[in-house]
Order: structure tokens, then sequence, then C-alpha cells
């Protein structure tokens, strides 16, 4: 033990005895070390930025414009501070106004900027009010982009392929925003395509393919195979608030194919089909199954100047309705058990007035009576129904209410 601690003791004594002799190479190197990274912050580094934009325009498609200050930074790491850029994509600016945009380059680059290699990027900036923070890596095959605005929960990645320089893009995204998760492999040149792409949360699990045309106008469409659909927790009353208000108003034009591969409706093609144009918003085919019921909807969602109006065609089928009678606690109807239902009519969404053409129960017409009666029962309960979340359990509650009535 004795002679463990003395070797050991004797050890140390040969390295400090080593170092010693080397203390001038020692502190020459770090003289020399501290005077490369201090140096620059001697320079003017205002040349560089025309470097830089080279740099970025020719092998990642960007450039910086309208900076009101560039600093060199030692610490933590060396770097340029460039502070109040905008971004241009080729030449087309982008809505994000840089606070603070750090480049990390090779060292003598920082001397000569024909020798610069950029290895880094971290920013932080404004989009639309929000702060944004992230940081872009170049690498061998893939570029990566990170980013996240922490107020709104987003958080996203992105894997471009760097053989192709903006405006040209291809590559993949994985991106979050409130417990929704999007995975997007796209290609873009001069339209944008995706395919093999996924959206998912806790209630809904859909993939993905379409295109998006810029030129000469905004158009799209989108095809998707819906695979989970968990009805009970689903939103209706922020869809519906979706389409009626904010897309309606944007006046977009495409279209969105939805396979609806939850569930099956014997004999049907179970499938949503919605067509936006120029803020017309139809459905020609939505097919869907609640408990024993198979229920078919065509729609038609119409601007005009002073109010939306929505037409509607309504048909519910069912072979044996006392099993939905027993869920919704009505009396079972002892003459018939299968039921053909078909409700045509309108709706003044921005006054909640609501208009029957056409009722027919197994070819069966309701008289005009019955019609005013529910138009007038509808017209006093409708805000009642859409303050509420248009679950499951309140679709029953409706469809309850509209049987009772007729």
């Amino acid at each position: 033990m004795i002679n463990t601690n003395l070797r050991k003791k004797k050890f140390m004594k040969k390295i400090l005895q080593f170092m010693y002799y080397l203390r001038y190479l020692i502190l020459i190197f770090i003289i020399s070390v501290t005077v490369l990274f201090i140096t620059p912050k001697l320079f003017k580094h205002v040349n560089k930025i025309d470097k830089l934009n080279y740099i970025l325009k020719n092998q990642h498609g960007l450039t910086l414009k309208n900076y009101s200050d560039i600093q060199y930074k030692v610490f933590p790491q060396p770097n340029l501070e460039i502070k109040g850029a905008n971004i241009f994509i080729g030449n087309e600016e982008f809505n994000l106004k840089i606070k603070r945009l750090k480049i990390y380059t090779n060292i003598i680059g920082l001397y000569f900027s024909d020798k610069i290699l950029l290895k880094k990027i971290k920013f932080t900036a404004n989009f639309f009010e929000n702060d944004l923070s992230g940081f872009y890596l170049p690498e061998k095959n893939n570029n990566y982009l990170y980013f996240e605005v922490k107020n709104i929960g987003v958080v996203s990645k992105f894997f471009l392929d760097n053989k192709k320089i903006p405006p040209k893009f291809s590559g993949k995204i994985e991106f979050k925003v409130l417990g929704n998760n999007f995975l997007i492999n796209f290609d873009y040149d001069q339209k944008l395509l995706f395919k093999n792409s996924v959206y998912k949360n806790k209630n809904i699990h859909a993939n993905f393919d379409g295109e998006i045309n810029f030129n000469p106008f905004f158009q799209f469409i989108i095809f998707a195979d819906l695979k989970k659909l968990n009805i009970e927790k689903f939103k209706f009353k922020k869809i519906y608030h979706l389409i009626s208000e904010e897309l309606s108003n944007r006046k977009l034009n495409g279209e969105i194919k939805i396979n609806n591969l939850t569930n099956k409706i014997k004999g049907k093609n179970n499938q949503i089909n919605i067509i936006f144009e120029n803020g017309n918003i139809s459905s020609k085919i939505l097919n869907f199954s609640l408990a024993n019921l198979d229920i078919e909807m065509n729609l038609y969602l119409k601007r005009y100047p002073t109010y939306n109006n929505l037409d509607y065609k309504l048909l519910i089928k069912s072979d044996n309705i006392n099993e939905f009678y027993k869920i919704i606690n009505l009396k079972k109807d002892k003459k018939n058990s299968k039921v053909d239902l078909i409700v045509e009519g309108n709706i003044n969404l921005s006054a909640q007035k609501y208009y029957f053409n056409k009722i027919e129960i197994n070819k069966k017409k309701l008289n005009k009576e019955k019609l005013i009666t529910l138009k007038n029962y509808f017209d006093r309960n409708s805000l009642n129904h859409l303050n509420k979340e248009i679950d499951k359990k309140n679709m029953y509650l409706i469809l309850k209410e509209l049987l009772e009535t007729i």
C-alpha cells in the first residue's frame, strides 16, 4: 500500500516537472489560441455579408437583407451575430422578422471571406406576432432545420435534400402542434407534392397524399385514408366553425377525398368528398354509420354578400330502427322496423333559420303543417344545440328530438 502511494507521487512529480519544462510552450499556445479567436473582433464584418449571402443563396436558396447590425462574438463559441434581418427565398420575402441570427463558420473564414465554410445557424425571430427559435445544420445528405413556437405548442423538424436548392425543395417534415402530429414527405418544384404522409392525434389517424398548385392561382387536391376516428371525442363544433366561417371566408379552390376505413357500410362507398369553389363548399357524398343507422349527406354551402346558406339532403336508413329507439329511449315501432328517411332543406347559417323542403319516411311525405312545426322547433332550439359540443351523445339527442317532432 505504501509502495503504491509512493509510485503515484513519483508519477505526479514527473508530470508536473514535464509541464514545468513546457510552461513556455503551453503559454505560447494559450496566447496564440486567444489571439486567434479574439482578433476577428477588430475586423469590420460588413463585407462578409456578401460572401455569406453568396453561400446561402447558391447552396441553400436563402439571402439576408436589411440587417441592422453585425458583430463578432467569441463566447460561448465564435460566431457572427446579425440583428434585424429579413429572409428572402429566391426573390420572395418570407414573412419572418429575424431578431437575432448567429452564424457559425470555420475559424479561417472569419479572416478570409473566400474561405468561409458554413457550419450552423441559430436564430430567434417573430412570425405573425409569435416568438420562434431554432437552428439550421448543413449536413452531407440532408440539411436539418429545427424550430419551435412555444406559446402555441409548435415543434417542427425539416430534413431537406441538399441536392435541391430553394425555391425547389424536397424532403421530410415532422411537425407537432397541440397534440397533433404530422409526418409529410414532400417535393416542391412549381407545385407542392406530398405522399405517404401521416396525420395523427389521440382521436384521429389518417394517411394522405396530394398536391398544391400556387400558380396561376392557389388550388389543391388531397386524398386521405381515415384509419381511426374516435367519434365520441371528435370536435364537430370546431370543424363546423372551421368550414362555415374560416375556410369559406378564404375563397379556397380544391378538393378533399377521404376514404373512411374505420367502418364499412354494406354496398356503399364509405367516402367523404368535399369540394371548395371560391368560398362555396359542397359535399357530394358523405357516408357514415351511427349505431345501426346508415347515414348519407349531400351538402352545399353558398356564400352570399350578407349571409351563408347551407342546402342539404339527408338520407337515413335502418333495417331495424327499434335498436336505435332503444338506445335513445323511444318506444318501439311495432308497425315498421325498417326506416328509409329523406330530409331536404336549407339553413340560413347567419340567422340560424331552418327550412324543410321535403321530409319523406318510407316514401310517405310529411304534410306542410308538420314541416312548419319542425321548422319552428329548430328555430327555437338551434342555438341550444350549437352551443353544445356535437359529440356522439348530443347527436343522439338531436336525432331523438327530430324523430319525436316528426
